[in-house]
């Protein structure tokens, strides 16, 4: 480590700890070493970057342009040494991943499993947050790869690959209002009350388009009740006459139970719900995001060829005929 980054370390720890003798052991440092390092610093800029009073140690105006810069810093240097490893090893690299509640649950989960089989020295952070939360984490590098719901608005600094799922469903308790139909529509469903983590803006578009009856997509997004967590849709669905929606095969675990029921929407027998897996334009793709992304693919193409209807045997398909 560099004399300069090794003193701008120093400075961090005393911001942080606020004392010499406890930042000098966090730093495994003694108490004088450590003041010497602080002392030669504000020499080198000839202002004092800390005051001592009786509260403790607190930094200056000309402290706090020191500490900005050093945060800025450090940062950039561990980001570097992070990829530098990611590119080299993927057993020792690590991948931060951001996804979206359902996802994370029906695609992602399994998939990590695997990759984590194959490479149990590996390390991960996975982050659930909404759509557009994750894409300025993905532009801002705090994330490797997104994998969920399109974004509203792409940015032109990330690239996408789209994989189009199965058609929406509405998952419903057995005895529900809406299992007594022999055909259910959009108009159908429209008056019980819909409990998703958030929906996806092409699905509000498609409602708009078809059935919006003239309000915006913020004012139909606000018909619906959100929950993030898929314990609480499973009980409120299940106590009352509030339904969910998903995707034909990709529902969480929470929500595969027997006592629901899963019904086809005939408006929606045409709409394949998109998928997409995203990285940064530009930037390497390190062993361990590609080999996560890999297995992603993997697992959404084992999800659509469950979901295919068996094919009839040529005897089969000759006696129906």
């Amino acid at each position: 480590m560099s004399e300069s980054l090794r003193q701008l370390r120093h400075v961090l720890a005393l911001n942080e700890h606020r004392n010499y003798r406890r930042a000098a052991e966090a730093l495994h440092l003694t108490q004088s070493a450590l003041s010497v390092s602080i002392r030669r610093i504000e020499e080198d800029y000839g202002v004092q970057l800390f005051v001592r009073d009786q509260s403790g140690v607190t930094p200056t105006e000309y402290g706090d342009v020191v500490l900005r810069v050093a945060r800025e810093s450090t940062a950039a240097l561990d980001e570097a040494r992070r990829e530098i490893e990611l590119l080299r090893n993927l057993d020792s690299g690590k991948v931060i991943i951001g996804s979206d509640p359902w996802m994370a649950d029906i695609i992602v989960a399994p998939a990590l499993s695997r990759l984590l089989r194959k490479h149990p020295k590996l390390r991960f952070r996975l982050r659930t947050q909404g759509w557009d939360e994750l894409q300025n984490e993905l532009l801002a590098r705090r994330v490797d790869v997104y994998v969920g719901s399109p974004f509203d608005a792409l940015d032109p600094g990330i690239d996408a690959r789209t994989f189009a799922m199965s058609s929406p469903v509405i998952l419903c308790r057995r005895d529900h209002p809406l299992t007594r139909l022999p055909k259910i529509k959009i108009r159908d469903v429209l008056p019980y009350p819909l409990l998703v983590p958030k929906l996806p803006r092409w699905y509000l578009s498609w409602l708009m388009e078809h059935y919006g009856g003239g309000k915006s997509s913020e004012e139909l997004h606000d018909l619906f009740l959100q929950a993030e967590d898929f314990t609480v849709i499973r009980h409120i669905v299940h106590q009352t006459d509030a339904i969910t929606a998903g995707v034909i095969g990709v529902f969480p675990a929470e929500l595969s139970r027997d006592e629901f029921a899963m019904l086809d929407i005939a408006d929606l027998s045409h709409v394949r719900a998109p998928v997409i897996v995203a990285t940064l334009s530009g930037r390497p793709i390190p062993a361990a995001t590609a080999a996560f992304i890999e297995q992603i693919v993997e697992e959404i193409e084992r999800i659509r060829i469950s979901i295919l209807p068996p094919r009839k045997s040529r005897r089969a398909a000759r006696d129906a005929g």
